[in-house]
């Protein structure tokens, strides 16, 4: 048993038993985390403003053995602007889902955890286009975990004409070993290298026509539906938000 320190933001809540909190904090270092915050769902806690998700800054814990607690946070960010925003948050939700899906629990991963702070900070005050924002996130996060797509020549034969892209594979084919493949023309193939390629600070400085962003989308949240193997709720509802 033990009193820790733990950096990070968290990216999942759910309230446990009378008026307390479990909390999953991805942190620096540390990967993501569980904790409970004891009393932070109860009228007028001291604890509820620093138990909401995002709430970005450092955490002091007491490791007990299967689950910590919180004893205290300090909080520098709670990237307000998202939750006044359904659409934003309902993006961010799933994010945080398949950002979960990658890493799972207590493995460190701060590209990534950079990457879901950077992404934060674009929708909360940069106003950025919702759609971009969730597309290069998902190739980004799978290229960081481990499925970067293969987007230089065909996987099957080594064919530079590209003309699809695998889903299973995580490749590019070429035309004669397209079967099943979702058709992709050179403006999709360009933005998906940059995608996976550029620096964080520069993952969304790139001009795309609000098409081939659509496009874009489609691919990257299949990909990862597909890479990952599970559909995820969180999506049909951010999905169901934008049609309503």
């Amino acid at each position: 048993m033990a009193n820790t320190t733990v950096k990070g933001v968290i990216i999942k809540q759910s309230d446990y038993g009378e008026g307390h909190r479990i909390l999953s904090i991805f942190g620096e270092g540390v990967g993501i985390i569980k904790a409970i915050s004891y009393g932070a769902v109860k009228a007028k806690s001291s604890v509820a403003a620093s138990s909401q998700m995002l709430s970005y800054g450092t955490f002091s814990l007491y490791d007990g053995g299967r689950l910590a607690s919180v004893r205290s946070a300090d909080i520098e960010e709670s990237f307000y602007p998202i939750s006044c925003d359904i659409i934003k948050l309902s993006l961010v939700s799933y994010l945080s889902d398949i950002t979960y899906g990658i890493l799972g629990e207590n493995n460190a991963d701060d590209n990534i955890l950079s990457l879901y702070l950077n992404t934060l900070y674009a929708l909360a005050y940069k106003d950025a286009d919702v759609k971009k924002v969730k597309t290069v996130y998902e190739l980004r996060l799978m290229s960081f975990g481990g499925y970067m797509p293969a987007l230089d020549n065909c996987i099957e034969c080594g064919n530079e004409d590209i003309f699809a892209f695998d889903l299973k594979k995580g490749s590019v084919v070429c035309k004669d070993c397209s079967d099943g493949a979702v058709k992709i023309n050179q403006a999709v193939l360009l933005a998906m290298r940059y995608i996976i390629s550029c620096e964080n600070r520069k993952m969304l400085s790139f001009n795309a026509s609000e098409e081939l962003i659509e496009y874009l989308n489609n691919i990257s949240q299949r990909y990862v539906s597909t890479q990952l193997d599970k559909r995820f709720k969180s999506l049909d509802y951010y999905n169901a938000i934008l049609l309503s």
